[in-house]
């Protein structure tokens, strides 16, 4: 017999030594910071415009532009792609090693052995001293102020200092504070503290500088390790909000607080303690005022006591971390070496639990809290319970030995008793005090569970509905009552007066709490038509119900009847496919689809994707629970997922939307003021970008060119190209949309004049009137004289030319004739064409319905006409086309009239058929066409026909009615063989031998 893993634990750690249980207790210590949740990121790399992905550094300037240094070119990302600079921009070579940001917003540049800063996009080089420098990675760039800034360049400290129009450099410490402290002499960083003072790390040990301002009356104060500090190198400072100095070596993490003398270590937990990777060591303070650097497996946060791994099996897919940076809307983003730069979805916002976090399957069914506050999450094999201490889910013992498969529904009865429902329909009951799970009955396929405010377990049953009204029933009691007996449910609530609601596929029921009656309410069955799935009472009492239905539907119940207060559709929800419909606990309604959550506040909807960290936009029916502290679980495709602040949600930060670039042709157009533009016909390409980069991939841009276009239009683009713009004035107008938050930004605009040609000036156009009435004055002065003349010759022609005008009237008259034959006949077999037949049939209708007499249409086809063609060529075809007419042209009467409905169909309007007996013309007519092959080109081709035969009655008034019922019958003769004559609803006769292909 096993045991179990606790006794195992207990026998193990009885035997062993002291040093054993400190090393056990360091792995439990481990574990609990290393197990996490799940989270995703966005990889920005070659395929987004970073040419190169070993990233040094990254900063965030003043405007929120990004800047990262990489091994091959500086970068500038915009939202919309990465901008290198180059030799062309006054970077002189490629390798970047690090960035910085002065007080002044500047941004500086180091390279091996240069230093730039950028001014107005191009960089400016900045002369170190007379000798070369060796600068590298890490923190060497420090500012004491905007025209004071400290960089180290082979161990040492320089000062660069603005002075007029250009920088000069000299050293920082002088000779005599060498000689006394020669560990400044060997510094691995730089770093000015807020209150400006100066760390340094400076040979195995940390400087310290009063007054950076004041170097040489500074107190220089060394810290090792009667401060606290291990012997090292330390490489990296970092003052976080609270006055702290963090610092790190490449085997220990410190801590000053603030106003002590003395550093505390906080080291990573066991082997991570330790940085041997090729990242740059660095920290970063998120929102929420932890810190974050990396760990040998991914980053490292510390949680005010102890710190929490993040690594592969939290969804962090990278390692070698150079920078962590938070942007000015809270976002991560980790450069790293060799893999390009990531950026955090959903940061502290979303936390996903999967495979990797303990559950048996990705797919979460329910999610459940009991009464001792643990939480609950049922995948498709198994139910788990989430272990705070360890930020995993676990499965207790009992239900590994009987599994909660496929589960529909977990509730806690009054007792404490745990009950598991399976999508079977089994009932499984969990007793904590035996520790054991017994069956107690089975319904026929189970979908929902509810737990109503008096206790009782309710079940929404494929049949009925079923209820435990006591933890110790004997049986699962199904209801009785007619009304539910037999109908099959989907949902069940509870209405803030503790009326119950049913909801099954077609039908809404209450039972009343007041006198414990069921009754069905009355719906509007065009707006359920489908599946009713989800229901859910708002704090008003107001009924919410989704599924596969045409809308969400907002219902208020009067009596016992329900009235639409509102419809919801696209764009206020994702999807029709509505999975989840649920209140939190702040009354904000959640709508669950397959392609994302939309949450409604009373007032705004907003929608939640996997670009806002969720592991799945395919949310699983029902899933859904609101937790005690304001935070909802959502169960997922995916796995299980809790959105932490909800109400973060309905951030109305606006959209800082920006033009970027606007040129026309060559020429730059100025964003500020209205420009002047020559004509030159060039083109006109705009770049624009938003730069709330955590809104990536949402975002919409509307847009329209006054002067060209009055309308607005709309791309998910960050650029426009527009061909040769005439000259005039325009104005370009830009919108950023955010369709998920529905969130608009400002209008920005800029305008600009393109300029006339010289040709389109208005002294041009003068000229041209003088000259253009100039010549219109001698051209009337010879006219006249021309047309004095031409009188004389215009009265001889007169009679010559009323002569031809006669004999043109006569020609007139036979070409009409000629165009009246074409309009009304069909080219290939010269019968009436489709218009004409149709005139015919309309005139023949309105003299059969007013003199009472018989009148049938036929619908006639070739049978086999495309294996005709395929067979013999078109040419064939057309030929026995044209046969077929000439042969039913001879069989048909005076009085009736044949065309060519359409490719192989003929229409015949035959008045006066007799009913008592119109096989005998209908079989002529077919017989026609089949009596006798074809011969064409010398072969024998033998074709057969299908008749469908139409009489006009009293109750046809559209010849389309007439037609349609021809064509029907023409159908049934084809789907009963072919060669045949069917009458509308008449039987087919008996078929003859037909053309096989």
């Amino acid at each position: 017999m096993s045991s179990t893993p606790t006794s195992r634990y207990r026998h193990a750690f009885s035997r062993r030594t002291p040093l054993f249980a400190a090393c056990l207790a360091a792995f439990l210590f481990l574990t609990r910071f290393t197990a996490a949740q799940q989270f995703t990121f966005a990889h920005y790399g070659q395929d987004e415009g970073l040419r190169n992905l070993d990233v040094f550094s990254v900063v965030e300037d003043n405007s929120g532009l990004l800047w990262l240094a990489t091994e091959n070119g500086l970068f500038r990302y915009d939202g919309s792609g990465f901008q290198r600079f180059g030799p062309e921009d006054g970077l002189g070579e490629p390798l970047v090693l690090g960035l910085y940001k002065d007080p002044a917003g500047r941004i500086w540049v180091n390279t091996n052995d240069h230093f730039y800063y950028v001014e107005n996009s191009r960089l400016i080089d900045v002369p170190f001293s007379d000798q070369p420098a060796q600068l590298g990675p890490g923190q060497r760039i420090a500012s004491l102020d905007a025209d004071h800034l400290l960089f180290l360049a082979r161990g040492s400290l320089r000062l660069i200092e603005h002075s007029g129009t250009h920088w000069t450099s000299r050293a920082f410490v002088d000779t005599a504070q060498l000689a006394a402290h020669p560990d400044l002499a060997h510094l691995h960083n730089v770093f000015v503290a807020p209150d400006r003072s100066l760390w340094l790390g400076c040979g195995d040990a940390i400087c310290h500088l009063s007054d950076a301002a004041n170097p040489a009356h500074a107190h220089v104060e060394i810290f090792a390790e009667p401060q606290g500090i291990a012997a090292g190198l330390w490489l990296r400072f970092f003052a976080d909000s609270h006055g702290n100095l963090w610092a790190r070596s490449l085997d220990h993490t410190a801590i000053l607080p603030a106003h002590s003398n003395t550093f505390h270590l906080r080291d990573l937990p066991g082997d991570l303690a330790a940085y041997h990777r090729s990242g740059i060591l660095t920290f970063a303070e998120d929102p929420a005022g932890r810190i974050l650097t990396q760990a040998g497996n991914g980053i490292a946060r510390w949680e005010g006591s102890a710190w929490r791994i993040l690594d592969h099996d939290n969804g962090l897919a990278f390692k070698d971390v150079s920078t962590i940076l938070f942007d000015r809307h809270g976002s991560p983003w980790f450069s790293t070496r060799g893999h390009g730069v990531f950026r955090w979805l959903g940061y502290d916002q979303v936390e996903n639990w999967t495979t990797a976090q303990g559950l048996h399957d990705d797919i979460a069914w329910l999610i459940f809290r009991d009464h001792q506050g643990r939480l609950w999450v049922d995948d498709q094999l198994q139910a788990s319970r989430l272990d705070d201490a360890t930020h995993r889910l676990v499965t207790p013992p009992v239900f590994e030995r009987t599994p909660v498969l496929h589960g529909s529904g977990m509730q806690q009865s009054t007792d404490g008793a745990l009950w598991a429902f399976l999508i079977t329909g089994e009932v499984q009951r969990y007793d904590p005090s035996i520790d054991r799970v017994t069956f107690r009955g089975k319904v026929s396929g189970l979908l929902r569970t509810f737990t109503d405010s008096a206790g009782r377990i309710w079940i929404a049953g494929n049949d009925g509905l079923y209820v435990i009204r006591t933890p110790n029933a004997p049986a699962i009691e199904k209801i009785s009552d007619p009304l539910v007996s037999s109908d099959g449910f989907a949902d069940i609530a509870e209405s803030p007066n503790h009326d119950l609601w049913f909801l099954s596929d077609q039908h809404l029921y209450r039972l009343s709490h007041t006198d414990n009656r069921y009754t069905e309410i009355a719906l509007d069955h065009t707006a359920t038509r489908g599946q009713m799935r989800n229901l859910a009472i708002a704090p008003d009492s107001t009924l919410w119900i989704g599924g596969g239905i045409p809308a969400l539907l907002h219902l208020r119940i009067e009596g016992n009847n329900a009235k639409t207060l509102d419809s919801v559709t696209a764009p206020d929800i994702v999807s029709g496919d509505v999975q989840i419909v649920r209140f939190d606990q702040r009354g904000w309604l959640w709508i669950g689809t397959d392609l994302g959550i939309n949450v409604f506040d009373g007032k705004q909807w907003r929608l939640l994707t996997q670009r806002d960290g969720l592991v799945s936009n395919d949310t699983n029916e029902g899933a859904f629970f609101a937790d005690r502290d304001g935070s909802v679980w959502i169960g997922a495709n995916g796995g299980a997922m809790h959105i932490l602040h909800p109400e973060q949600i309905f951030d109305t930060s606006p959209l800082d939307l920006r033009i970027t670039s606007a040129s026309l042709g060559g020429s730059q157009l100025a964003l500020t003021s209205n420009t002047l533009a020559r004509w030159h016909d060039a083109p006109l390409d705009l770049r624009f970008t938003s730069l709330n980069f955590h809104r990536n991939g949402a975002l919409r841009f509307r847009y329209r060119l006054t002067g060209l276009e009055s309308s607005w239009n709309e791309t998910t683009l960050h650029a426009l190209h527009y061909a040769a713009l005439p000259p005039g004035d325009y104005r370009f107008e830009l919108q950023a949309v955010d369709l998920d938050r529905q969130l608009r930004s400002a209008i920005t605009s800029f305008s600009f004049t393109v300029s006339p040609p010289w040709w389109r000036t208005p002294p041009f156009y003068f000229v041209l009137a003088v000259l253009t009435f100039i010549a219109s004055i001698l051209v009337w002065h010879l006219r006249e004289r021309r047309l004095i003349q031409r009188q004389r010759i215009l009265r001889q022609l007169v009679a010559q030319r009323t002569r031809e005008l006669e004999a043109e009237k006569a020609e007139l008259l036979t070409a009409r004739e000629a165009l009246r034959q074409q309009a009304t006949r069909d080219a290939l077999t010269g019968l009436w064409n489709r218009p004409a037949i149709i005139d015919i049939l309309i005139r023949e209708m309105d003299s059969a319905h007013r003199s009472g007499a018989s009148l049938a249409i036929v619908l006639a086809d070739v049978d086999h006409f495309k294996q005709i063609n395929d067979t013999y060529g078109h040419l064939t075809g057309d030929a026995i086309l044209r046969d077929a007419a000439e042969r039913m042209e001879e069989n048909i009467r005076p009085s009736d009239y044949l065309g060519r409905y359409g490719g192989e169909e003929f229409l015949l309007v035959l008045p006066g058929l007799p009913y008592e007996d119109p096989h005998t013309r209908l079989n002529q007519l077919q017989q026609a066409i089949a009596g006798k092959p074809f011969t064409c080109e010398g072969r024998s081709i033998q074709v057969t026909s299908s008749f469908g035969v139409a009489w006009l009655e009293p109750t046809i008034a559209t010849i389309e009615d007439l037609i349609r019922r021809a064509d029907e019958a023409l159908y049934q003769a084809k789907a009963q063989g072919r060669d045949c004559i069917v009458f509308y609803n008449e039987p087919c006769e008996e078929p003859q031998d037909q053309y096989k292909a």
